[in-house]
């Protein structure tokens, strides 16, 4: 299912696709946070110059992508959970950063942390969720550590049956207050051992 298609660590040159991959992952999290902020940049765009930059947990050295035929079709986010601690978030309005607040403090701490994982939808159901996953997976072992979490939105049934597939299961979640702007509400947080 999955032939010609490889995983490979991303590269500043993946920057666009990456951020659109996010953008997919977070069901309205990232425009809810970054549209307006600079003008003619919407959420995508500002997402690419943090991947392209490198620098945050964010950047393209801590996502791994699955490519067919050149392009990028999935890409994976993930770092240990403490890395969540150095996203600069001084230029979102804070009633945004106040609103999601419980958001950011819902971790495992300790662990490593698979932030986003995301498929092109043209290319769903060839088995990439499950590369990308093995891949987080790795790269956690390959950190020493002993256990992975990540969040996922209540919503994402297609995700949340994968990650139990792999041993995950919930061990904490949340709702956030319903706003005009966000879309998705309940998250879940999901663990398992390395």
């Amino acid at each position: 299912m999955t032939d010609g298609i490889t995983i490979r660590d991303a590269n500043d040159g993946d920057a666009e696709a990456i951020a659109t991959l996010l953008v997919q992952a977070g069901e309205g999290l990232y425009e809810f946070l970054l549209d307006g902020l600079v003008p003619d940049m919407g959420a995508a765009d500002l997402l690419a110059h943090l991947v392209e930059t490198g620098d945050s947990p964010y950047g393209w050295p801590e996502c791994r992508v699955a490519v067919k035929d050149g392009a990028v079709i999935g890409m994976v986010n993930a770092f240990p959970v403490e890395r969540l601690d150095e996203l600069d978030t001084d230029m979102i309005p804070a009633d945004r950063m106040i609103h999601i607040a419980p958001l950011a403090r819902l971790r495992d701490p300790g662990g490593f942390f698979i932030n986003a994982m995301a498929v092109l939808p043209e290319h769903r159901s060839q088995g990439i969720g499950r590369k990308l996953v093995a891949e987080a997976l790795g790269m956690a072992g390959a950190e020493g550590r002993k256990r992975v979490s990540l969040q996922v939105w209540s919503t994402n049934t297609r995700a949340i049956k994968l990650y139990e597939e792999f041993g995950f299961s919930p061990i904490d979640q949340l709702e956030l207050p319903h706003h005009d702007r966000l879309t998705a509400r309940r998250v879940i947080l999901m663990a398992r051992g390395v």
